[in-house]
Parts: C-alpha cells; structure tokens; sequence
C-alpha cells in the first residue's frame, strides 16, 4: 500500500508540474510534454505501484522529465527572420516534389492494385509495400503523411475550407491504403483532436478527461463481452506497452556486462563501434521474445541505452531546447495549430528514439514548414507580443501571396 500511495503521488507531482507549467505559459510545445506524461510518465508510475516496476529508473525518469519541463520555462524564445519569398518559393516547390514523387511512385509500383482499407489486411499491404519502397521513400512517406498532410488539414480545418479538407482525407486515406501503416489512419484523429481542444488553456484536463474515459470505456467493454481487443488496443497497446518498453530497455541496459550504445546505432555508427553490431531494438527483440522484430522504445528509453541516466538528462535538455525553437517559429501562428502540426512527431516520442523522431518522423520538417509559413501571415495587432497562445496571437493568411 505504500509503494502504491508512492505511485499515486508520483503521479500527481508530475501532472501538476506539468499543468502549472502549461498555465504560466501556454505554448504549442506542450504538446509534446502533455502526450510523453499520458502515454509513458503516467503509466510508468502505475507499474510503478502495482508491478514492481524498478523504483531507480521511475526516479530517473521523472527527475529527467521534470529537467525537460525546466529547461522549457528557462529558456527565452529566439527572435527569427521572416523567409523571402524566393526561399517560400522554393519550399513549396519541394514539398510539391515531395508529394508528386511520393504518390507517383506509390502508383507506378502497383499502389492501386493492393489499396485496401481493411484493417484485418494492413500487414499484407505492408509486407507488399515494402517489397517495393524506392529510395527514400521510408523518410519520404512519413514525412508524407505525418507533416505536409496534417498541416493541409490543419489550414483547411482553419480556413474552414471543407474542400480543401477532403482533399487532405483523401491523400491521407490513398497514403494507408497503400502502405497498411495504421497511424496514417489515426493522424487526421489525433492532429484534428489537438487542434480543437487546444484553443482552451485548459485543454490539459480534457486530454486527463479523454484518456480516462478511455480506458474505463474499454474495460467496461471487456467486462460485458469478454472481447480483449477494443482493451488490447486502447489500454494495454496505447499505454501500458510504451511505458513497459522503457522498463525493459532499463532492465537490460542495467545490467553491468551489457554497455552502452553511445550513440553508435545513429549516423555516428562511422565512427564510434557498436558493441553489439545489430541495432539497439533488434538486441532487445532476440534477448526478451527471441525472436526479430521491432521493439522500439521512446526518447528516454533511447537515451538510457546510449548513455544511462546522464543520457536521460542530456536527451531532455536537448528536446526542451528544440521544444523551444517551434514555439519560436510558431509565435506569429496560432498556437492550436501549431500544436496539431507537430502532434505525430510528438506522438513518436513516445515510441521513438529522440533524433529518430527529428528526422524520420518529421521533426525537423515541421519546423521548417512553419517558418515558412511566416512569410505569409500579416502582422497581428500586437506584433511585438511574442506570446503563443491562442488566446493573445492571431494569425491570418493572405491567400494571394499563398496563390502565387
């Protein structure tokens, strides 16, 4: 019992550091932070109370996460330049190419004869899709689907363009259909959700609300029928299996003979040797299931099994630093729709390792499509105001200039 009130307090500190937090400065960032202590810092300190999760690594986890939540409130936003127009220009016309030869090439290597939107067949489309994948197309693809899509649908939900906002679905729905990738489907979810709940300051208790209403819902579900799955998806699945990872990545990183990757299974692999010669995954994957697969982990699990606990630390300092930058970019902009934009990269957190997420899953995309965005919202009333809310920003959008 006192391992549990240990777990319950645990708990309440984090939320309420995080709300007081969000409430001093209401930022689209926190978006990030809001999603990493539902779906992994919540969890982790259930298991903490009621499996016997290591109390070492619940107490390093959340000192690091509390260093990302004060690394965010410490740092000042940096003032940055409007792009030109010829940098507008030539964005856009990558992120046009971008999407011509994501679909081009999906229907040239047989995209229209496997299209289905059968859930019970995504991994056959999947195993089909990959068979035939060019070259770059697993950054392409996500970047598709996780960035440019979500902030079509983004502007469409803004400009209230109901046009617009099919032909957002529409791409999206061609881009599951083709690849089996079930968090295509669930993006527009996720990135419309965020959006409109966003535009309240309290938008923290509703994602409180939301995901409690989600897991009784379920298990109601399972007490009535018997049927695990709608629980497996939406209890064990969302939460419980990412927080889980994180103990299982501590558990054999721990351990004195197995050392740290430091960094050798990312684009340092050139010069710093891997211990292992197989990526940090795939290690876990053969060592706890015996069998390959992909187990991947979120950024603190990652940042444990490159450098332990200083990794923990340093990893957050860095994503509290790149958390700032976006509410940097994102100051002339709604600060909902700056949040939606970047909600599956926020989301990947949780099951992806810190640089994985800036790069495959589109980290450094969005920021990039917002600062374009700039060049092409009018000054507000207040333009020196460099605050990000919702509530003291507006942005508006010259649909000319956006023409051209």
């Amino acid at each position: 019992m006192l391992r549990l009130a240990e777990s319950y307090a645990i708990a309440f500190l984090l939320a309420l550091m995080v709300a007081v937090s969000l409430y001093h400065n209401w930022r689209p960032s926190g978006i990030v932070v809001v999603l990493y202590l539902v779906v992994v810092m919540l969890p982790l300190t259930s298991l903490y109370g009621l499996a016997d999760a290591p109390a070492t690594f619940v107490y390093e986890a959340s000192v690091s996460f509390v260093m990302l939540l004060v690394t965010i409130e410490l740092l000042p936003k940096v003032r940055l330049p409007r792009p030109g127009r010829d940098l507008l220009f030539l964005g856009l016309t990558a992120i046009i190419g971008l999407s011509a030869y994501v679909y081009g090439w999906l229907a040239l290597t047989g995209g229209a004869e496997r299209l289905s939107f059968d859930f019970s067949s995504v991994y056959e489309v999947r195993a089909e899709y990959v068979q035939t994948r060019g070259p770059l197309m697993g950054y392409f693809v996500p970047w598709q689907a996780n960035i440019v899509n979500v902030m079509l649908l983004c502007y469409a939900l803004y400009k209230k363009n109901y046009w617009l906002l099919s032909l957002a679905l529409v791409l999206q729905s061609m881009l599951f259909g083709m690849t089996g990738h079930k968090s295509f489907f669930l993006a527009p979810l996720l990135a419309s959700g965020v959006y409109f709940i966003w535009k309240r300051k309290n938008a923290i208790s509703y994602i409180f609300l939301g995901a409690s209403l989600t897991m009784l819902a379920s298990y109601a579900y399972f007490g009535l029928s018997g049927n695990e799955l709608i629980p497996s998806i939406f209890i064990r699945r969302l939460f419980f299996v990412p927080a889980s990872l994180h103990i299982v990545y501590y558990d054999f990183f721990s351990q004195p003979s197995h050392p740290f990757y430091m960094l050798s299974d990312s684009v340092l692999r050139y010069f710093i040797k891997n211990p292992y010669g197989v990526h940090m995954p795939q290690v876990i994957a053969f060592t706890y299931w015996h069998r390959e697969f992909w187990p991947d982990v979120g950024y603190l699990g990652d940042a444990y099994g490159n450098f332990g606990f200083l990794g923990m630390v340093f990893f957050s300092v860095i994503l509290g630093v790149i958390l700032r930058f976006i509410d940097s970019v994102g100051s002339r902009l709604q600060s909902n729709f700056v949040a939606a934009t970047i909600s599956m990269p926020a989301y990947a957190l949780t099951e992806s390792a810190l640089f994985t997420s800036m790069l495959t899953h589109g980290f450094i995309l969005s920021m990039l499509m917002l600062w374009l965005l700039r060049s092409i919202v009018k000054p507000s009333e207040n333009e020196g105001n460099t605050c990000t809310s919702s509530l003291c920003c507006k942005f508006r959008v010259d649909d000319q200039l956006l023409m051209r």
